[in-house]
């Protein structure tokens, strides 16, 4: 099999960058497209698909780097052609549609004696997934099914099907603002994902418009089902939206309460005050304290249904008190003081 790396396949050097890397992808896709070129280019499309797959990940990247890096690996598997080399596999394994070959391996002799029982329990059931895994990685999602075949008593092969499994999740991230907070508001988001068509990958673009709801928390989650990656009809991924809320405003938020500090003199303490309060909308609204309704430190005045509206709670508007006391006082304002007092 070929040893071409990844990073011949898409033409760019080992140091290119993420933007470099989907650069050439996006040429070399329309370029190879088996639509473009009567289905002729469809073994090159995979392959670029399969290289554009690992390295723009990075943490598949940095494992496909180092498996190039270290000649060991790089005997047994070589990741750039799928070369499998003298890797002994503890059972054959049967592929159907997948890009590197029909039959890998042979059984153990000390398998062979393994009754069909034991072969699908919860603890070997887990080894022969994270084998598949390990072996397989992201191909796994590429709409093949994988046939097991094991010796069971009397020499007879028993096979099982291994499902693909559900791809992982692709995560978002979305700001807003607390405007947006109060009023609920509609985002839209590009998604970039895969899909398999007739059993290639192919990558494409598509707009979601996220519907914010009122009184959403910072860092909550917003789960859109199956509009991620795509392995079969059957078998899609979702996309993970997560908000993150920009606060420019003065006020704090407890729950669906809203907070806001402000402080008086102590004269406004005593013969109260008029001031005014712009609210997170962009509305002001006048406050009054007349003359008489003496203020504390830290009071704090509650007025009902000017907070968050979560589903059917509507919250408070806190407005929290602190008195600002003079450092000193003349004599004269001492002794007036004890009069009026």
């Amino acid at each position: 099999m070929s040893s071409e790396t990844f990073y011949a396949i898409l033409g760019v050097n080992e140091k290119a960058s993420k933007d470099e890397i989907k650069k050439a992808f996006r040429s070399l896709s329309l370029q190879y497209h088996p639509d473009r070129n009567g289905g002729t280019t469809v073994e090159k499309f995979q392959k670029i698909n399969e290289a554009y797959e690992t390295l723009s990940d990075d943490e598949k990247r940095q494992q496909y780097d180092m498996t190039q890096n270290n000649p060991f690996l790089r005997g047994g598997m070589n990741m750039g052609g799928m070369n499998m080399g003298g890797m002994n596999m503890p059972f054959g394994v049967h592929m159907s549609g997948m890009p590197f070959g029909a039959h890998m391996g042979m059984p153990f002799a000390h398998m062979n004696s393994m009754p069909f029982g034991n072969m699908r329990s919860g603890g070997e059931q887990e080894e022969i997934d994270e084998l598949l895994s390990n072996l397989f990685g992201a191909s796994m999602g590429q709409g093949a099914n994988i046939r097991i075949f094991r010796t069971g008593p009397g020499g007879n092969n028993i096979n099982f099907t291994q499902q693909p499994t559900k791809p992982a999740p692709i995560n978002k991230n979305i700001e807003i603002t607390m405007d947006q907070v109060l009023s609920g508001t509609t985002v839209p988001i590009d998604v970039e994902r895969w899909i398999v068509e007739k059993g290639i990958k192919v990558f494409e673009k598509e707009t979601l418009y996220i519907t914010i709801p009122k009184g959403i928390d910072d860092n909550e989650l917003i789960l859109i089902e199956n509009k991620g990656n795509s392995v079969n009809e059957q078998c899609k991924g979702d996309v993970k939206v997560f908000i993150k809320i920009i606060n420019n405003t003065e006020f704090e938020r407890s729950g669906v309460d809203l907070l806001i500090k402000r402080t008086i003199s102590l004269k406004e303490a005593l013969c109260g005050f008029q001031f005014e309060l712009k609210y997170i909308n962009g509305k002001s609204y006048t406050l009054n304290n007349n003359s008489g309704n003496i203020i504390t430190p830290d009071y704090k005045k509650v007025i009902p249904n000017m907070g968050l509206t979560r589903d059917t709670h509507v919250g408070n508007l806190i407005i929290h008190f602190q008195v600002d006391f003079p450092k000193s006082l003349t004599e004269e304002t001492m002794n007036k003081l004890k009069e009026i007092l």
